[in-house]
């Protein structure tokens, strides 16, 4: 069964019947209004009030006090008509302070206020006295009851009243304009080939849902067919801007044989069901109180909200996004509305559906709600290096994104700020981080009480007789990186390329899932492949970058030496270093300092560096530490020389440092000098001459498109 989505149009009800005499809606006639016209869209709707009001108003000031919450469709007509914006802000309830619109209009002597009730509640209701003192002193109001068609007590008062007609009804165009101004229909154009445009889908839309004579792969084709035909129109048609066209004698004849009130009963019984069945749930909640109307859909807030939108497509009901954020607000939003564009999801609750939908929608939420938590167990100290709790970090926001919910487990609180500001749940066992077994009874109560299921384990201080003890309780997933003992394990995971060194295959043939290679690189998503095998090299540009990492703690101190070699050099006089120093960079501030004195060569430190793949695209060569930087820096195509610093990069060397990859220094810790001093020759080498740097950039390509860690959650998924 498919839920949502757009109308779906029956073709019986599409053939023509002549023209529609006299056609008028009860839900537009109940606003008492001297005048009205239907037009082909709200959008257009809206454009046809402001062509009203300006003709009436000619001296009207072409400022609009506007909700900072609202779909970048209204403010084209504005923006259209030469109007300039004023946002005002919008709560967690969807509802606006009346003090703010009066203080608003007094400092911007707006000509017009436009207001919006959201979702089927009068959410103007605490501003309206405002509104009618604004009326007095001249300033009209608009009010677009898109959301709220079915509420019986509002909109009365305001000078216009807009609204969108097809988003309520299987019509292929409508919205309408009610006023006791005249109305300047002599603009309209006529509707009736984009209606038959924008009904050729819907209809096919009714046949792939309906023909029972359809097989599963014919009724799939259609499917994508439609979909296809659907998003191009809505490019060509609806998104291009033709004038204000008068509604189609087409939806007139469709509109006129439906049943409001029907409809708005059927919606209204339908928010109430979903409203007792979905009450209480944790990781989404009802925005509104349960109403009487009916809603245009049933608003919810969701924790991870592309996480459900996804769950629930996958399983055939279709939650839209409403709206995404515009490029002319994005900049005017206040703490609420963030968490609206970020949060808020619409389930569908429209008159096609009934209880059996719902109850469909409901379980399905329901589902959701009670996923098993996947348990990540990981550490971070002044041992551990950060670079397994990030990795953790990253392939648990792909397991966000699918629907599934993540705790995760730590010896100490070391790490907890970074988990925290990645916005993860976290529990700390208060054990010793390099004798695992002992925490075992504690372990196994937690993961019994939390429901956990699947445990990934990241950890280097894990024994045989570790998994052993959990083997019967959960299933479990393995970051092996150095090829460790065998232990029992579900899912194991060796993402360097060097894994072929080690008999995988032949040690794990009891059935544990292997993810072997750099297809398997767990890296954030802003690596997912942004550059090209085309991106230009460096010589194009006024001057030479470098980027400059040494991993999160720098534990070998090379920052600061290859920065005092670097400012001797004459090579790299006219080169910029961008230099990324970690939040917990002992010499951090030392770094700054020494920054600052150089104007050539230049430094630019970035402690930390919020987008590290960003600052990569700036750069010609980079400079780092082995490590996960080294595939970070191969997805982004950056020509690389890299020295060791820790026992378990011993293999980098092999794979990075062969074909013409990357550039090999040594390790730091066995001769610093002779390290450093081979930074700066290589890097200079590799400056000097562009032809190796597109080599080198063609073969980091090769190495991983960034994707890792979306294939890994896939994978734990399935478990």
């Amino acid at each position: 069964m498919e839920i949502g989505s757009i109308f779906e149009v029956n073709p019986a009800l599409a053939k023509d019947g002549g023209e529609a005499v006299g056609f008028h809606l009860a839900q537009v006639d109940k606003y008492g209004k001297k005048n009205q016209c239907y037009t082909a869209s709200g959008r257009e709707a809206i454009e046809l009030a402001l062509i009203s009001l300006e003709r009436e108003n000619p001296e009207i000031p072409k400022r609009c006090l506007m909700p900072a919450y609202m779909c970048d469709s209204v403010f084209t007509p504005f923006l259209h008509r030469g109007w300039e914006l004023i946002f005002y802000s919008v709560d967690r309830e969807l509802e606006t302070a009346g003090e703010e619109i009066f203080r608003l209009a007094l400092e911007q002597d707006p000509g017009l206020v436009f207001i919006h009730p959201y979702y089927g509640s009068d959410t103007c209701r605490g501003l309206r006295r405002q509104l009618s003192a604004l009326r007095r002193s001249g300033v009209m109001v608009m009010e677009d009851v898109t959301q709220s068609y079915y509420l019986q007590e509002t909109a009365r008062d305001a000078d216009f009243i807009v609204g969108s007609l097809r988003k309520w009804y299987a019509v292929p165009d409508g919205g309408f304009v009610a006023s006791d101004l005249p109305i300047a229909e002599e603009v309209l154009l006529d509707g009736e080939e984009y209606a038959k445009e924008r009904l050729a889908p819907l209809v096919q839309k009714w046949e792939y849902l309906h023909d029972e004579g359809l097989s599963e792969e014919e009724r799939r084709e259609r499917r994508a067919a439609f979909y296809e035909r659907n998003r191009s129109l809505e490019e060509t048609l609806l998104d291009r801007y033709e004038g204000v066209r008068r509604l189609s004698q087409i939806s007139a004849r469709i509109l006129a044989q439906t049943d409001e009130e029907a409809a708005r009963q059927r919606r209204a019984e339908n928010y109430s069901t979903l409203y007792d069945k979905i009450r209480g749930m944790k990781r989404l909640w009802p925005i509104l109180m349960k109403e009487d109307e009916a809603p245009l859909y049933f608003p919810v807030y969701v924790k991870e909200r592309d996480a459900l939108q996804r769950f629930l497509g996958k399983r055939g009901i279709y939650a839209p996004v409403l709206w995404p954020l515009a490029e002319q607000n994005k900049n005017e939003l206040r703490g609420d509305e963030a968490y609206l564009y970020e949060h808020m999801l619409a389930l569908p609750v429209d008159q096609r559906y009934g209880m059996e939908e719902m109850e469909q929608i409901a379980q399905t939420l329901a589902l959701y709600e009670n996923q098993p938590i996947i348990g990540i167990r990981v550490d971070a100290n002044k041992t551990i290096a950060m670079g397994h709790v990030m990795r953790c970090i990253t392939i648990a926001r792909q397991l966000l994104k699918r629907g599934c919910r993540v705790l995760f487990l730590t010896a100490d609180e070391w790490a907890r700020d970074t988990i925290s500001e990645a916005g993860m749940d976290q529990l700390c066992l208060h054990t010793r981080w390099d004798w695992m077994e002992e925490e075992l009874p504690r372990l196994r109560e937690i993961l019994s009480m939390a429901g956990i299921k699947t445990l990934l384990v990241d950890s280097y201080q894990v024994t045989t007789a570790y998994f052993e003890g959990l083997k019967d309780l959960v299933r479990i997933v393995r970051i092996d990186d150095c090829f460790e003992p065998a232990a029992p394990a579900d899912l194991l995971i060796n993402y360097n390329a060097f894994h072929v060194r080690f008999p995988y295959q032949e040690t794990y043939t009891d059935g544990t899932r292997l993810l072997l290679g750099t297809d398997y690189v767990p890296l954030r998503e802003e690596f997912a492949r942004r550059g090209t095998m085309e991106t230009a090299d460096g010589n194009t540009r006024k001057g030479l970058s470098v980027l400059l990492a040494s991993g999160s703690g720098d534990v070998q101190d090379a920052l600061m030496g290859l920065l005092q070699k670097i400012v001797e050099e004459e090579a790299f006089r006219e080169v910029t270093f961008y230099v990324i120093v970690g939040g917990l960079h002992p010499r951090g501030d030392e770094i700054e300092l020494f920054s600052m004195e150089y104007e050539q060569p230049r430094i630019k430190v970035y402690r930390p560096c919020r987008n590290v793949a960003a600052l990569m695209e700036k750069c010609d060569a980079a400079v780092s530490a082995a490590g996960t930087m080294l595939f970070e820096l191969s997805a982004m195509g950056v020509p690389t020389v890299f020295f060791e610093t820790a026992d378990n990069q011993r293999y980098d060397r092999e794979y990075f440092g062969e074909g013409e990859r990357m550039l090999y220094a040594g390790d730091i810790r066995q001769d610093r000098e002779g390290c450093l001093t081979a930074v700066c020759e290589n890097l200079k080498q590799l400056l000097a001459d562009a032809a190796l740097r597109q080599r080198m950039r063609e073969a980091l390509f090769q190495v991983t498109d960034g994707r890792g860690a979306a294939r890994i959650a896939e994978e734990i998924a399935k478990l």
